[in-house]
């Protein structure tokens, strides 16, 4: 996916990446569990999908403020994201119990 920010295309993509990115600046196990997670991780997702970011999280949380149709992007997507993984989980679940 692709979302725009003062007119710049940034890529965003559910990695494992963005995960490790997550775990680094918060020094914890990655797992969402409140709003500062949440909108860690959607910073997390821009680092880790683009290497050549130049945006601070001071930065990325005032243009969330400026701009909400971004952070519902951003939740639209991670919700579809997270359904996608569930599914597989589960899948995955369900072969070995085979």
């Amino acid at each position: 996916m692709e979302i725009q920010i003062k007119g710049t295309a940034y890529n965003i993509r559910y990695t494992i990446r963005a995960m490790f990115v997550f775990e680094q600046i918060t020094g914890k196990i990655f797992r969402l569990e409140n709003l500062t997670d949440y909108y860690l991780f959607y910073y997390s997702l821009l680092i880790a999908n683009n290497p050549d970011l130049q945006m601070t999280f001071e930065d990325f949380i005032n243009e969330c403020d400026e701009e909400p149709a971004l952070v519902i992007q951003l939740q639209e997507f991670l919700s579809k994201e997270m359904e996608k993984q569930s599914a597989f989980i589960s899948e995955t679940t369900d072969s070995k119990k085979k």
